[in-house]
């Protein structure tokens, strides 16, 4: 067989190549406003329902409780199920396990709705930052699994800590004895100031960016995650920052769930 025959069966690309040049958008962000008209410290507007996914409380398919939440463009859906006998039991302490995933058009990066790496370390992410709200000692050789779906994401950080103040209201609606409530929120470094609260082109454009998850009653931080290089009075300045702002998402959540108790 020669070898300079052609392989007829595909499109043989040219011997030289050049990499295409793609057009970058800028990101316009001031110290007084940023695209969609928020200041620095301002976060996009909370909205959060109970009780929307178990209309059927006698159904043994509805689950324990459930709840929605929007935070500007990021939608989520959780769902609870439990206190259940699981597949792994611990005889003096139950298990908090957490399945999370985006929709197939919540994302950019999202082309298959089979689950990637990436969606199974965020849950193992959401455990850690949950568990430790949990009475697991009241709930021994039993499960309670959460199942969060993204509808629509805008920032990754800032998905993520929707998907945990999505989870613990909606612990709260399937009536899962907690130590308090996990409130939580990120921040991105652009220059030399901290941006509240995200978009996925702010988070893009910053140097760094912090998500953090706390207890605000009982003063203790549950899950902080950095990603990027920062100075340690820099850090140290964030995490105080994202404890101020976890406390005012704590307030808003409360609020919205002594509303759904007096409906």
């Amino acid at each position: 067989m020669s070898t300079n025959a052609i392989d007829r069966r595909r499109i043989n690309g040219p011997q030289r190549s050049v990499e295409p040049v793609y057009l970058k958008t800028e990101t316009s962000v001031s110290a007084d406003s940023r695209q969609d008209g928020r200041t620095r410290t301002n976060v996009r507007p909370i909205f959060m329902r109970t009780g929307p996914l178990s209309p059927q409380a006698t159904s043994a398919a509805s689950p324990s409780g459930s709840a929605y939440y929007e935070q500007g463009k990021i939608r989520i859906s959780c769902a609870i199920y439990g206190p259940r006998q699981g597949r792994k039991s611990n005889p003096r302490m139950g298990i908090f396990d957490c399945d999370f995933k985006y929709a197939p058009f919540s994302c950019s990066w999202k082309r298959s709705h089979l689950k990637s790496s990436d969606e199974k370390e965020i849950g193992l992410m959401l455990e850690q930052a949950i568990s430790p709200a949990i009475r697991l000692d009241a709930y021994p050789k039993a499960s309670i699994d959460a199942f969060v779906t993204v509808i629509e994401s805008d920032g990754k950080a800032a998905t993520i800590s929707a998907a945990i103040n999505c989870i613990s209201a909606a612990l709260v609606d399937a009536g899962i004895e907690i130590y308090d409530s996990v409130a939580a929120c990120s921040v991105a470094l652009m220059g030399s100031e901290f941006y509240y609260d995200c978009t996925q082109e702010e988070e893009d454009s910053a140097q760094c960016t912090l998500l953090m998850a706390c207890m605000p009653n009982a003063n203790e931080i549950t899950y902080l995650l950095q990603q990027g290089k920062t100075l340690p009075e820099q850090t140290e300045k964030a995490v105080q920052t994202c404890s101020d702002l976890c406390t005012q998402i704590y307030a808003v959540i409360c609020r919205y769930l002594q509303t759904s108790v007096e409906q």
